[in-house]
Protein backbone atom coordinates (compact mmCIF):
# COMPACT_ATOMS: atom_id res chain seq x y z
CA UNK A 1 0.00 0.00 0.00
CA UNK A 2 2.83 2.93 0.67
CA UNK A 3 3.10 3.58 -2.68
CA UNK A 4 -0.58 2.72 -4.55
CA UNK A 5 -2.83 4.37 -1.86
CA UNK A 6 -2.03 7.18 0.52
CA UNK A 7 -4.20 7.08 3.49
CA UNK A 8 -5.18 10.63 5.00
CA UNK A 9 -6.89 12.00 8.16
CA UNK A 10 -10.60 14.32 7.54
CA UNK A 11 -12.60 16.01 9.90
CA UNK A 12 -14.81 18.47 7.98
CA UNK A 13 -18.70 17.87 7.92
CA UNK A 14 -18.66 17.17 4.25
CA UNK A 15 -15.81 14.00 4.97
CA UNK A 16 -18.36 12.70 7.42
CA UNK A 17 -21.25 12.45 5.20
CA UNK A 18 -19.70 10.66 2.80
CA UNK A 19 -17.80 8.52 5.26
CA UNK A 20 -21.65 7.67 6.74
CA UNK A 21 -22.74 7.18 3.40
CA UNK A 22 -19.53 4.99 2.34
CA UNK A 23 -19.84 2.49 5.14
CA UNK A 24 -23.60 1.39 3.94
CA UNK A 25 -22.40 1.19 0.95
CA UNK A 26 -19.75 -1.38 1.49
CA UNK A 27 -21.91 -2.96 4.61
CA UNK A 28 -24.75 -3.67 1.30
CA UNK A 29 -21.79 -5.13 -0.85
CA UNK A 30 -20.62 -7.61 1.69
CA UNK A 31 -24.23 -8.72 2.52
CA UNK A 32 -24.09 -7.64 6.28
CA UNK A 33 -26.23 -4.99 7.32
CA UNK A 34 -29.97 -4.72 8.29
CA UNK A 35 -31.30 -1.52 6.13
CA UNK A 36 -33.91 -1.01 9.20
CA UNK A 37 -31.44 0.43 11.29
CA UNK A 38 -30.16 2.87 8.59
CA UNK A 39 -33.43 3.90 6.90
CA UNK A 40 -31.08 7.07 5.51
CA UNK A 41 -29.09 4.90 3.85
CA UNK A 42 -26.22 6.20 6.08
CA UNK A 43 -24.12 5.14 9.50
CA UNK A 44 -23.29 8.74 11.31
CA UNK A 45 -23.26 8.33 14.99
CA UNK A 46 -22.42 10.59 17.56
CA UNK A 47 -19.12 9.14 18.47
CA UNK A 48 -18.18 10.31 14.74
CA UNK A 49 -17.85 13.99 16.04
CA UNK A 50 -15.03 13.57 18.23
CA UNK A 51 -13.13 10.21 16.66
CA UNK A 52 -10.22 10.70 14.23
CA UNK A 53 -11.23 9.81 10.76
CA UNK A 54 -9.26 8.02 8.00
CA UNK A 55 -10.05 7.89 4.11
CA UNK A 56 -8.09 6.30 1.27
CA UNK A 57 -9.21 7.62 -1.64
CA UNK A 58 -8.30 6.33 -5.64
CA UNK A 59 -8.91 9.18 -8.35
CA UNK A 60 -11.06 10.61 -6.15
CA UNK A 61 -13.11 7.38 -5.09
CA UNK A 62 -13.29 6.57 -1.38
CA UNK A 63 -12.46 3.18 -0.88
CA UNK A 64 -11.70 2.88 2.58
CA UNK A 65 -12.59 4.32 5.59
CA UNK A 66 -12.16 3.93 9.27
CA UNK A 67 -12.65 6.09 12.48
CA UNK A 68 -10.85 5.81 16.15
CA UNK A 69 -11.12 7.16 19.15
CA UNK A 70 -9.21 7.51 22.35
CA UNK A 71 -10.18 7.50 26.40
CA UNK A 72 -8.54 7.87 29.43
CA UNK A 73 -10.28 4.08 30.24
CA UNK A 74 -12.76 1.68 29.11
CA UNK A 75 -15.36 3.16 31.02
CA UNK A 76 -15.12 6.32 29.88
CA UNK A 77 -15.56 4.95 26.08
CA UNK A 78 -18.65 5.34 23.91
CA UNK A 79 -19.14 1.46 24.87
CA UNK A 80 -17.90 1.40 28.38
CA UNK A 81 -21.72 0.53 29.54
CA UNK A 82 -21.27 -2.09 26.71
CA UNK A 83 -17.96 -3.46 27.74
CA UNK A 84 -18.92 -3.30 31.46
CA UNK A 85 -22.12 -5.73 30.71
CA UNK A 86 -19.56 -7.98 29.07
CA UNK A 87 -17.11 -8.66 31.52
CA UNK A 88 -14.54 -6.50 29.50
CA UNK A 89 -11.88 -4.67 31.58
CA UNK A 90 -8.65 -3.41 30.37
CA UNK A 91 -6.25 -0.63 32.15
CA UNK A 92 -6.02 2.79 30.66
CA UNK A 93 -5.63 4.76 28.16
CA UNK A 94 -7.42 2.98 25.62
CA UNK A 95 -7.96 3.68 21.99
CA UNK A 96 -10.60 1.98 19.86
CA UNK A 97 -11.05 1.79 16.35
CA UNK A 98 -14.38 1.18 14.58
CA UNK A 99 -16.45 0.94 11.68
CA UNK A 100 -13.38 0.49 9.31
CA UNK A 101 -14.37 -0.62 5.67
CA UNK A 102 -12.83 -1.18 2.57
CA UNK A 103 -14.71 -1.63 -0.71
CA UNK A 104 -14.73 -5.18 -1.65
CA UNK A 105 -12.86 -3.90 -4.99
CA UNK A 106 -10.13 -3.05 -2.80
CA UNK A 107 -9.98 -6.24 -0.56
CA UNK A 108 -6.11 -7.73 -0.18
CA UNK A 109 -4.42 -4.79 -1.17
CA UNK A 110 -2.80 -4.02 2.18
CA UNK A 111 -5.11 -1.14 2.94
CA UNK A 112 -6.33 -3.11 6.67
CA UNK A 113 -2.80 -3.41 7.66
CA UNK A 114 -1.85 -0.12 6.58
CA UNK A 115 -4.88 1.35 8.88
CA UNK A 116 -3.97 -1.04 11.14
CA UNK A 117 -0.98 0.54 11.53
CA UNK A 118 -1.85 4.10 11.50
CA UNK A 119 -3.99 3.08 14.38
CA UNK A 120 -1.37 1.94 16.23
CA UNK A 121 0.80 4.72 15.61
CA UNK A 122 -2.01 7.30 16.77
CA UNK A 123 -2.24 5.33 19.89
CA UNK A 124 1.78 5.30 20.89
CA UNK A 125 2.16 9.14 20.00
CA UNK A 126 -0.80 9.52 22.40
CA UNK A 127 0.08 7.13 25.51
CA UNK A 128 -2.43 4.25 24.69
CA UNK A 129 -1.89 1.05 26.77
CA UNK A 130 -4.45 -1.28 24.75
CA UNK A 131 -6.42 -0.80 21.56
CA UNK A 132 -10.24 -2.78 21.09
CA UNK A 133 -11.99 -3.65 18.45
CA UNK A 134 -15.20 -6.05 17.53
CA UNK A 135 -13.84 -7.66 14.09
CA UNK A 136 -15.61 -9.83 11.52
CA UNK A 137 -13.70 -13.16 10.86
CA UNK A 138 -11.61 -11.73 7.65
CA UNK A 139 -10.48 -8.75 10.19
CA UNK A 140 -10.16 -10.97 13.59
CA UNK A 141 -7.56 -13.61 11.45
CA UNK A 142 -5.68 -10.31 9.66
CA UNK A 143 -5.39 -8.85 13.45
CA UNK A 144 -4.37 -12.75 14.64
CA UNK A 145 -1.63 -12.71 12.10
CA UNK A 146 -0.02 -9.46 13.37
CA UNK A 147 0.05 -10.95 16.93
CA UNK A 148 -3.14 -9.52 18.16
CA UNK A 149 -5.12 -11.39 21.10
CA UNK A 150 -8.98 -12.68 21.32
CA UNK A 151 -11.07 -11.67 23.90
CA UNK A 152 -13.83 -13.79 22.38
CA UNK A 153 -16.75 -13.52 20.61
CA UNK A 154 -19.02 -10.49 20.80
CA UNK A 155 -22.75 -10.78 21.31
CA UNK A 156 -24.82 -10.78 18.43
CA UNK A 157 -25.09 -7.14 16.94
CA UNK A 158 -28.80 -7.00 15.35
CA UNK A 159 -27.78 -4.52 13.15
CA UNK A 160 -25.57 -6.77 11.44
CA UNK A 161 -27.24 -10.22 11.18
CA UNK A 162 -25.79 -13.34 10.69
CA UNK A 163 -22.34 -11.88 11.58
CA UNK A 164 -20.18 -12.83 14.45
CA UNK A 165 -17.86 -10.14 15.93
CA UNK A 166 -14.60 -11.16 18.02
CA UNK A 167 -13.29 -8.40 20.32
CA UNK A 168 -9.41 -8.64 19.48
CA UNK A 169 -7.11 -6.51 21.52
CA UNK A 170 -3.65 -5.08 21.23
CA UNK A 171 -1.00 -4.47 24.17
CA UNK A 172 1.01 -1.72 23.01
CA UNK A 173 3.53 -1.77 25.57
CA UNK A 174 6.17 -3.74 23.44
CA UNK A 175 6.00 -1.38 21.79
CA UNK A 176 7.05 1.49 23.73
CA UNK A 177 10.25 -0.37 24.44
CA UNK A 178 10.75 -0.93 20.62
CA UNK A 179 8.78 2.08 18.85
CA UNK A 180 8.34 0.67 15.62
CA UNK A 181 4.40 0.36 15.46
CA UNK A 182 5.18 -1.88 12.01
CA UNK A 183 6.51 -4.37 13.57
Amino acid sequence: MRNEFDLVEVNSQEWLERIAYFRIEVWKLNAMVDMAYYPENKCLEEVDKIATHRVVELKGRLIAATRYTQYPNMNSSHNGAYYRQEGIELPGPIGIPEHTVVHPEFVGRGLGKAITIAHRQQALQNGVRFIISENTKVNADLLRKMGKKSLGMAPPDPRFPGIQFEWICSDLEPFYKNLDPED
